[in-house]
């Protein structure tokens, strides 16, 4: 209840069974929450209650699908206290504590193409010169079940007890993977640094939550995955890269996809035959390159190009929520395609256009 810091920072938990954290709980350190990128340390945490929470600083959050497996998120971080916004009457204890919540920005987004689950990270920045304590991007702090394997180019073999790299020789990554779970990967191309540990912690269910103070049996000790990126104590500019497999074979040795753009105007990956192109637009983009197209947008905002068979899928998200825009449109290799957008209550909803592939313009 009182450490509720970071739910609103990116938070991507990944469930098979839906139990994956919930033995772990009572020993999560929420300063490597899954998905978020936050100066580590829960011992430096002052616990309060806010009732405002936290949110960013930035209006820009997006995300796009047309219902399925396929969709995209992105959004700019830039960590405030919500109690500290004009006008609110019920600031509390907690505005002026915890420093080491702010003081740095990110462009974050997140890609899903049928099982693969790609997160990209661009423009990490810290402004608090003063801070020593390391940012990392958690990609997972799980329940640890059963074995898991180290795939290095194929051949497998068993995590050790110690904290190992996820680059191999050559900086080439590997993939780990928990039995019957998911398995992780990063992109070198992005990322500087990741680690894997697994861990042995104690519990204490009632600091995490208030709730647990009367029940029993609930376990003394639990056994963790986590796996993450470190940025350093002052990021400057920084990015990452990570991919999540979901699927229950064992993940591709060359992946399907490709990253097309991952800086702080536009972040986007494809399938290598194009039939599927997703991206965020931030404020200030000009035009992605995806093979032979040529695609722009007229308003920031999250985007999805599906082909199914013959059939063309556009969707999109106006990503700042501008009650006063009524379509936005999308070009592709001069081609000018409007899509309306919800209005009134379903403002900032993601709409779907359907044309020909001859009508989209799109070249494959």
């Amino acid at each position: 209840d009182e450490y509720n810091f970071y739910s609103t920072d990116g938070l991507t938990l990944f469930q098979k069974t839906g139990n994956e954290y919930l033995n772990i709980y009572g020993a999560f350190d929420v300063t490597s929450s899954p998905g978020v990128t936050a100066r580590i340390g829960m011992d430096k945490l002052e616990p309060v209650t806010n009732w405002r929470g936290y949110c960013s600083k930035h209006n820009f959050a997006a995300a796009a699908t047309r219902g399925g497996e396929n969709a995209v998120s992105g959004y700019i971080f830039e960590k405030m206290n919500a109690a500290t916004k004009e006008g609110v009457n019920d600031i509390g204890s907690s505005a002026p504590k915890n420093p080491m919540l702010y003081g740095f920005k990110a462009y974050k987004s997140n890609f899903m193409i049928g099982d693969y689950f790609i997160a990209l990270g661009a423009g990490i920045s810290n402004f608090d010169t003063a801070s020593e304590l390391e940012m990392h991007t958690t990609i997972d702090q799980t329940s640890l079940e059963s074995e898991v394997s180290v795939i290095n180019n194929g051949k497998e073999s068993t995590l050790s007890n110690d904290p190992i790299s996820l680059f191999a020789k050559g900086n080439k990554p590997v993939w780990i993977q928990q039995k019957g779970k998911f398995a992780y990967t990063v992109l070198p191309q992005y990322t500087k640094e990741a680690y894997v540990v697994k861990e042995r912690k104690k519990t204490n269910w009632t600091e995490r939550n208030l709730v647990n103070k009367n029940k029993k049996n609930l376990p003394s000790e639990s056994s963790i995955l986590r796996i993450w990126t470190n940025h350093g104590s002052n990021p400057q500019n920084d990015t990452y890269g990570y991919v999540v497999y979901a699927g229950n074979e064992a993940p591709a040795k060359v992946l399907p996809f490709d990253v097309l753009r991952n800086d702080t105007s536009i972040q986007a990956v494809a399938l290598k035959n194009l039939s599927v192109i997703q991206a965020v637009f931030y404020p200030g983009a000009k035009k992605l390159q995806a093979g032979k197209n040529e695609i722009s947008v007229s308003a920031p905002c999250a985007l999805m190009i599906e082909k199914v068979k013959d059939q063309i899928f556009i969707s999109v998200t106006d990503a700042e929520m501008n009650p006063n825009l009524k379509e936005l449109v999308v070009t592709i290799n001069n081609t000018k395609i409007p899509v309306t957008l919800p209005q009134g209550e379903l403002c900032g909803k993601a709409a779907s256009k359907t044309l020909s592939l001859k009508e989209s313009g799109l070249k494959l």
